[in-house]
């Protein structure tokens, strides 16, 4: 069986730790200046207090968006609401609340852990991951949400294996599971899935704050 192309972002499954990552979900609100967050979107914290999507080539991330909460669970005076009481159907932003449109004041859901392992499919474009690259740092790519699932299109780009500091992620090694094989198996599917940990969380690194 070979590789799939079905990049979903990066998804948790474990810790380098061995703590449960979900104790390090943490609920951000989101103000109306945001692109459209995907469940597997890397998160950074911005200037003004609020998150918003990591981009290839920026600093450091706060965590992994694993959730969206309806638009009507919403701050209210400062508070983070609680609609579980409401009278109402909450209203959904995206589909079925798994994603947040462009500037939607939702609540989005995200695994803090600096040490979190997450899965991770790789573009597999120019110059695909091989096994001498376990131990390096790579960079994303974003191909772009997929608004029908609400999942991310966040991949590994496999042409930025790198020492460099900045790259969010250090690569840990190929995923254990039938079907998950190296480009050099088969050229044509080099969507390889790969174990990843933040190499450069904003809440593990000495950094001047926003």
């Amino acid at each position: 069986m070979a590789n799939v192309d079905r990049p979903n972002g990066a998804w948790p499954v474990g810790t380098l730790s061995g703590s449960p990552w979900a104790a390090s979900v943490r609920a951000y609100q989101l103000d109306a200046t945001h692109s459209a967050i995907f469940v597997g979107d890397l998160v950074q914290m911005t200037s003004d207090g609020y998150p918003d999507v990591y981009a290839a080539g920026e600093t450091g991330f706060i965590g992994v968006c694993v959730g969206v909460l309806p638009a009507t669970a919403t701050t209210v005076g400062g508070v983070m609401g609680d609609n579980a009481l409401s009278a109402t159907t909450p209203t959904l932003s995206g589909t079925n609340a798994l994603n947040s449109a462009a500037n939607a004041t939702d609540i989005i859901l995200v695994c803090t852990a600096p040490d979190a392992i997450y899965e991770m499919q790789e573009d597999g474009v120019t110059t695909p991951l091989t096994l001498a690259g376990v131990g390096a740092n790579v960079e994303i790519i974003n191909g772009g949400g997929n608004t029908a699932s609400g999942r991310s299109g966040m991949e590994i780009d496999s042409d930025t294996v790198a020492q460099t500091a900045t790259l969010p992620f250090l690569l840990l090694g190929m995923v254990n599971r039938p079907g998950n094989e190296l480009a050099s198996v088969d050229a044509t599917k080099p969507w390889t899935r790969w174990q990843v940990t933040p190499a450069n969380h904003q809440f593990n690194v000495a950094a001047v704050g926003l």
